[in-house]
């Protein structure tokens, strides 16, 4: 049966550039939500309504995740699962498509990824613009992976 792969970080860990490789090697589908909502609606939208808008992209991706598994292809959720709740939230969602559920927790260092993002926001306009600011208010949302989280995982530095 196929696999729902989970990646779990802060923005600029390297999730993404993972997620590409390991869509190729296993193979996989990669489903993101950043991809959508940058399409659907602009790259700098307010924070209210991007969270409204991001549950709606969440519905629609993981109908496509279920979707997906039942072709016996693995999917890959390219999220981040920043809390342990949403760890919590997404596995119990992937337990209801699949048993093969794996996590992938990528960390590097916070000054690292924030230098990432901050160049990625000026260079890329494809990609969700990050101000200084929110970054430094969105770090403090980020919870390490621990013992809190007993699911089977890869670590990933």
């Amino acid at each position: 049966m196929a696999t729902i792969h989970l990646m779990v970080g802060f923005m600029g860990f390297g999730k993404t550039t993972l997620a590409k490789q390991l869509a190729e090697t296993i193979p996989a589908v990669r489903l993101t939500h950043d991809d959508l909502m940058v399409k659907l609606y602009g790259r700098n939208m307010p924070y209210t309504e991007f969270h409204l808008n991001y549950d709606k992209v969440d519905e629609i991706l993981w109908n496509l995740a279920e979707q997906i598994i039942k072709t016996g292809t693995d999917v890959i959720m390219d999220y981040g699962f920043w809390s342990h709740s949403d760890r919590d939230k997404a596995y119990q969602k992937a337990k209801k498509i699949t048993d093969n559920i794996l996590f992938h927790y990528v960390y590097c260092d916070m000054s690292i990824a924030k230098k990432r993002i901050l160049a990625r926001s000026a260079q890329n306009p494809d990609e969700l613009y990050i101000r200084e600011d929110e970054f430094d208010i969105l770090a403090k949302k980020f919870e390490t992976w621990n013992n809190m989280d007993d699911y089977p995982v890869i670590i990933h530095n």
